[in-house]
């Protein structure tokens, strides 16, 4: 499936092990750009990086602002993600009529007309992006076009090998010493050949530490190394010979477990190693620290053999992400999970506009005077095949594909528009709306611009839009992030942090971000009369924030006792099915 070369695992590590993301600008990178764009008359010309979410510019030449600052995009701007794709050329004369990208954003906000693009590729074979091309004009590309793109892609390969070479070890983890991505998925794909030959299972297990972040927020960077280094050393020294442990990602690990018996023999090495990880403090500051883990098994037995490296580990952190418990296993329903978010990845593109998705809006109710104040909007999907399809599955699989940065221009330009009718129908009400909004979308250099537009064609003020975000955003703390929400900020527009309390609060991220409105998760207040200390914490929750100058929204209402509890320990709003179920836009005014 050529989509799945965008996100195979062997080619992601290599992309990792290149060391390029994130990383300033190579001169020698740009030069070729420099080139390109003389040799073809072009005014652009990239090194794009095709990651999982984003693509990364590593070199770059006439690329517009903003987006030439930030070096990236998301996918919804990519015609390099379909270059990666195909693993061939892609030549493109009008990009406005062709069925491929006519509606990629890169032709509306990036001026990309024509384009040419040959897969960036490694010595092992790894594409790990494209070297292109881009006119703002059609153009017809000719086989000499193709040659001199070509050329430049192979002289810009050897560059990042060279790179590669000096700056980093791709066989090695820098810090813990441990084996890199790509030499596990090396040893993973022989003990997968051995065990279609003999009896027994190899299995793979995913270790993410939970409490790494909040290590390094409260103790700093050189305890969460020491935490890193500590954890290496304890799984080494639990694993037998035979097996192999990597640090896949900054607090995540993988282990092979070679030869076990079968599932349950696995399961037994899962459970040692997160008890190996978990029992006992780590030296780390003034005092010892517990820390908590997750962990995510997968197995692969020779009756049922699974034979690609990048599925098995992909199974095992599927299996971590939707655990329930320290440890999940995956089965079979796990890869019928990955296909069901495949095909929904497909028949997401472009839904709004075929007319499956309509936004729902919830009260946001005062709770001192009970008049409505404003409300949420919330998508709903209905597809002609999958019927109704929950916001909880087909938002992840929007941002894992990019398409929430198309997604949520239409969630926001829908709002502001249903918005602005209630306020003409209303004058009195000083009427707002909140909308959800995701980190990539954050990210988009063009943001602010989409927000401000949004805000100016329906007529809406400012101070009656609230853009909620997650502690997820907060804690990927990106300077991007930081920066446009200031600048949002300074606009006049709102900006809730959504779900308050469940991860890793941190009082800095109230300071450091422009914090209005904390929405306390609705588990807080579902706890109101059954756990003896939800009221005192919820009391010292809106005493903080009404200390902070923070206006507090209690999630979830849905009794009368709740309700009057949230009331007395001065929370401002409230939200739930006692004060009002989401409704379609035509169903407002008479709510009203």
């Amino acid at each position: 499936m050529p989509g799945s070369r965008v996100l195979d695992g062997f080619r992601l590590a290599a992309l990792r092990d290149s060391g390029l993301l994130d990383m300033p600008p190579q001169a020698s990178l740009e030069r070729l750009n420099r080139l390109a764009a003389e040799l073809l008359g072009v005014p652009v010309s990239l090194v794009s990086l095709v990651g999982e979410r984003r693509q990364f510019f590593a070199g770059q030449t006439g690329l517009s602002q903003p987006w030439a600052a930030h070096r990236e995009t998301p996918l919804s701007h990519s015609f390099c993600k379909h270059v990666v794709a195909r693993d061939a050329p892609l030549l493109i004369d009008d990009a406005r009529t062709d069925p491929l990208v006519a509606d990629n954003l890169a032709v509306r906000d990036l001026d990309v007309i024509a384009y040419a693009g040959v897969p960036l590729r490694l010595d092992g074979g790894e594409t790990l992006g494209s070297f292109c091309a881009i006119d703002s004009r059609p153009r017809c590309w000719s086989g000499r076009d193709l040659q001199i793109l070509t050329d430049l892609a192979a002289l810009a390969a050897d560059a990042i090998e060279l790179h590669r070479a000096r700056t980093v070890d791709p066989l090695c983890d820098q810090l813990t010493g441990l084996p890199g991505r790509a030499l596990f998925e090396t040893f993973l794909a022989r003990a997968l050949e051995r065990v279609v030959r003999r009896e027994g299972a190899v299995a793979v297990v995913a270790l993410d530490l939970m409490d790494f972040r909040l290590i390094n927020d409260a103790l700093g960077h050189d305890a969460g190394d020491t935490l890193l280094l500590a954890v290496a050393d304890r799984l080494r020294d639990t694993l037998r010979t035979e097996d192999a442990v990597c640090r896949s990602d900054a607090d995540h690990f993988l282990v092979l477990c070679d030869t076990v018996d079968d599932e349950a023999d696995a399961l037994r090495v899962a459970e040692r190693l997160h008890t190996a990880i978990t029992a006992r403090p780590y030296g780390l500051g003034a005092e010892p620290q517990l820390i908590t883990a997750r962990v995510g098994l997968a197995v692969s037995t020779c009756a049922d053999a699974v034979l690609d490296p990048a599925e098995l580990i992909s199974s095992a952190t599927t299996a971590l992400a939707d655990a329930d418990a320290a440890v999940a296993r995956t089965d079979r329903s796990c890869r019928a999970r990955a296909g069901s978010r495949l095909r929904l990845r497909n028949a997401l593109h472009g839904a709004y506009r075929r007319g499956e998705m309509t936004l729902e809006y919830q009260p946001l109710v005062d709770l001192r005077t009970d008049r409505v104040r404003g409300f949420e909007a919330l998508a709903r999907w209905h597809h002609p095949q999958f019927g109704n399809v929950a916001p909880s599955d087909f938002i992840p699989v929007a941002e894992g594909s990019g398409e929430i940065v198309a997604l949520g221009e239409w969630i926001l330009q829908r709002a502001c528009a249903d918005l602005a009718r209630w306020r003409r129908q209303h004058p009195d009400a000083d009427l707002s709306v909140a909308v959800n909004i995701a980190p990539v979308q954050l990210r988009t250099a063009t943001f602010f611009d989409t927000v401000a537009t949004a805000l100016s064609d329906t007529g809406v003020p400012p101070d009656a839009l609230t853009l909620e975000v997650t502690e997820r955003t907060l804690l990927d703390d990106r300077t991007a992030h930081a920066q446009t929400m200031h600048r949002l900020r300074r606009h006049g527009v709102r900006i809730a942090l959504d779900d308050f309390g469940t991860g890793y609060s941190s009082l800095a991220y109230l300071t450091r971000f422009p914090i209005d409105l904390l929405k306390i998760d609705r588990s807080f207040v579902a706890a109101l009369g059954d756990q003896q200390n939800a009221a005192a914490l919820l009391h010292g929750i809106v005493t903080m924030a009404n200390g902070m100058d923070l206006r507090t929204v209690a999630e979830g209402i849905e009794t009368e006792t709740q309700r009057e509890q949230l009331r007395d320990l001065g929370c401002t709003y409230g939200q739930g099915y006692l004060l009002g179920r989401p409704s379609v836009a035509s169903e407002i005014p008479g709510l009203l």
